[in-house]
């Protein structure tokens, strides 16, 4: 295999995300022969087709899913590289409290959390999790990171990105209930306290009484749905953090939330945690395409 230009690569994700040369070239402020001049070049490269061209696109085949995903995290990590060559040799020091849910802390906060401490060794976070409403008023937390549609009265901050939800299911599971209807399913509800988010209001004019089981953390919903318990509406980054979870197809509904990164007004005077924010703000929205 010929070496890699790591540059097509970039060509190769627009595609992918896209679905046709025209549109990849137009998100990328190229023309349409660069773009298929990369996409021929990189498919030459590793020796073997990476797209099915059908009429009217570009899709990605089957078997090369595995090598979009490795090539998605390269690009993950070259965001990342550009945002922390910037904040070289400009330490943050003392501690900050960060609260954030189960799902963000435990899929997307362990390489922000780990860029943080490799610029910032003098920095201490300890880490609040949980999926209940946090006071900000009280020192419990200086800093949320979670999930929200409007950012809560109080508080200052940014929209990072969106997080999307779908259903989702084991394959055994879906083999055997293949019916469309809500109430000839087992359902994996979320209970308090996420029955106040847009999942909570979907579940109640969907599932009705067709609840299963239900527990308060959507890594939990997603441990029950693995082992084929039922079938559950799951933001999707969690969903594609299984091995064996897919797509219930018979229920095509989404959802979308925003992720909050976000203070108390008097504590974004303080240059420690506003310098946090902006850091954490910047960090996850190279997130954002594994959490829409």
């Amino acid at each position: 295999m010929h070496k890699i230009r790591w540059d097509d690569l970039q060509y190769v994700l627009a595609v992918a995300a896209h679905g046709s040369l025209s549109a990849a070239a137009r998100a990328l402020g190229v023309n349409h022969a660069t773009v298929l001049r990369r996409i021929v070049a990189f498919e030459e490269a590793i020796g073997m087709a990476l797209f099915e061209r059908p009429p009217g696109g570009y899709r990605i085949r089957a078997e090369m899913r595995e090598v979009l995903a490795a090539i998605e995290a390269m690009g993950r990590t070259a965001d990342r590289l550009e945002r922390v060559i910037p904040t070289i040799g400009k330490g943050l020091e003392g501690a900050v409290r960060l609260t954030t849910t189960d799902s963000v802390a435990d899929l997307i906060l362990p390489r922000v959390l780990g860029d943080l401490a490799r610029l910032h060794p003098k920095l201490s976070v300890d880490l609040v999790v949980s999926n209940r409403h946090v006071d900000m008023a009280l020192p419990e937390a200086e800093i949320t990171l979670r999930p929200a549609n409007t950012l809560p009265e109080g508080l200052i901050g940014q929209r990072i990105c969106t997080i999307g939800f779908r259903v989702y299911a084991h394959p055994d599971y879906l083999a055997t209930h293949p019916g469309a209807d809500p109430q000839d399913h087992l359902w994996l509800a979320a209970s308090q306290p996420l029955t106040r988010s847009a999942v909570g209001q979907w579940q109640d004019r969907r599932v009705g009484s067709a609840v299963h089981m239900s527990a308060s953390s959507f890594v939990t919903l997603a441990r029950l749905a693995e082992a084929g318990l039922g079938i559950a509406m799951l933001p999707s980054f969690v969903a594609r953090s299984s091995t064996v979870l897919m797509q219930a197809s018979q229920f095509p509904d989404t959802l979308e939330t925003g992720l909050w990164v976000a203070a108390h007004p008097d504590l974004m005077e303080t240059g420690r945690v506003a310098a946090m924010v902006r850091f954490l703000a910047e960090a996850v929205a190279a997130e954002a395409e594994l959490l829409a």
